[in-house]
Order: C-alpha cells, then structure tokens, then sequence
C-alpha cells in the first residue's frame, strides 16, 4: 500500500543534480508538492543535501533543492539508481508546473476592460 502524503504525477523529464560543485543529469520519474522520484547514474549517499534543476517542457527550467531520503538499486534499468528526495526549496515554476499538470493550465490574468494581462 502506497504511504505518500501527497499525490504523484509521471512525468519524464531532465534534471541536472549538483552536489558541491561537481554536476551529473538524470531523468525525474515522477512528482509531487514535496518530492521528487529521479533515476540516475550516480550513487549517493541517503541524507544527501542536492540542488536539482528541471528542465521543464516549456523550455524554462526549475530549480530545487532536497535531500536524499530513500535511494534504490535499479539493475535492470539503464539507469542504475533511483532516488526520492524530499524538496526543502522549491521555486513558483515548480509550483505552477504542478498545479497545470494536477488541474489543467491556469486561466490567464484579464484586465478590468476584459483583455489578457502582460505576464512578467
């Protein structure tokens, strides 16, 4: 039975894993408001602090930080680890990445005369 607080999304995407200043890439597995599944090459040590960027299918990226809570051996993949991480930092990206992808894209802003407002 799956124990998770919070709803997951399947989602394939890139992620870049920085750890001090050393740098690997990964694919994220799937999501959710406060973790994160992603496959990699790399064995890491479970307590883990590790800042994460997500290249996101709009071409604007996402960055993140966690902590390596959960890691699993994964040889029949071509990746070999896979690894859950509970997001400590997150960014509004992230946010509304995950609200469209739960809920649909987010109406756009209208003006008091009815027309799209300019998004920053």
């Amino acid at each position: 039975m799956d124990q998770r607080k919070d709803h997951r999304i399947s989602k394939q995407l890139y992620v870049q894993l920085r750890i001090e200043k050393r740098v690997f890439w990964g694919l994220l597995n799937d999501c959710s408001e406060n973790g994160l599944f992603i496959k990699c090459n790399q064995d890491f040590p479970i307590g883990t602090v590790i800042d994460i960027e997500i290249f996101m299918p709009d071409k604007s990226t996402s960055v993140l930080k966690g902590i390596i809570r959960r890691k699993i051996d994964m040889p029949e993949s071509n990746r070999k680890y896979g690894l859950g991480i509970e997001l400590i930092k997150k960014d509004v990206r992230y946010t509304i990445f995950l609200a469209s992808s739960l809920h649909g894209p987010m109406p756009q802003a209208r003006t008091n005369d009815g027309s799209a407002a300019m998004q920053r």
